[in-house]
């Protein structure tokens, strides 16, 4: 679960993320906590495709407020699960305004904010198996997991290959791209590809082959590590390995 803290208070923010490593420890939650001391930080950042799962913005910031933060991000992206974090009530109805999750009036107390993180990771897990956040026209778009089929890094950016949804291109380094996404679903099988265990039907000695019908290369370092997956996988999910292959 992916967490972005913005506040220009250094002391708040350790504060934060002092209570949600406590949190993520006790719940067993995995957890990768980013921090920013400006909406315009954040802003850059997420403009980039940095995908977030739940934001937690201080409303009186320099600059930037965190509801104005928050409305720009609701301009292209209605997904993303906000919190507020402020010393006085008086935007609280703004915060409806952006469908914010909670709205925590400080001095408060450390189980109010586990509380709201307890509904965030309830919501997060709602979600079918996760998705990627790629930036298209101007607009943020999520690619559900059970969508990608593939991917292809081509010099410095990533084609993306989707069941139903088109292709799209994304700007990442292939470590950048293994670290973001699920690994119990998604793996390196050469130098050059990411593939979505799900989507594979069986493999070849130098290729993996899934049920759209395309073959991506497999290079041999890559050979274990992708078996073991796609063997895990399939049991896991008590599939045999031959399902949804053609004759």
């Amino acid at each position: 679960m992916r967490i972005a803290v913005c506040d220009d208070e250094k002391v708040q923010v350790n504060g934060n993320v002092e209570v949600i490593e406590k949190w993520a420890a006790h719940r067993k939650v995995n957890v990768h906590i980013d921090t920013f001391s400006s909406a315009e930080e954040f802003l850059f950042r997420w403009s980039e495709g940095q995908p977030y799962d739940l934001a937690i913005f201080d409303i009186q910031m320099r600059k930037m407020t965190g509801i104005e933060l928050a409305k720009t991000i609701r301009k292209k992206d209605n997904d993303l699960q906000i919190v507020f974090i402020t010393g006085i009530t008086d935007h609280v109805f703004e915060g409806y305004d952006v469908a914010a999750l909670n709205y925590l009036v400080k001095p408060y107390a450390p189980k109010l904010f586990v509380k709201t993180l307890d509904k965030a990771h309830a919501l997060f897990k709602q979600k079918e198996t996760g998705s990627l956040m790629v930036s298209q026209e101007g607009r943020l778009i999520r690619i559900p997991y059970v969508e990608i089929s593939y991917m292809e890094i081509k010099g410095h950016y990533f084609d993306i290959y989707t069941l139903t949804m088109g292709d799209f291109r994304m700007k990442k380094k292939m470590d950048e791209m293994v670290a973001l996404l699920d690994s119990s679903l998604f793996i390196r099988c050469h130098r050059s590809f990411i593939v979505n265990i799900a989507q594979v039907t069986s493999l070849g000695r130098l290729e993996v082959k899934l049920k759209g019908g395309q073959t991506v290369p497999l290079s041999l370092p890559n050979v274990q590590p992708v078996t073991q997956l796609f063997l895990d996988y399939h049991y896991k999910h008590n599939i045999s390995p031959t399902d949804g292959e053609g004759s």
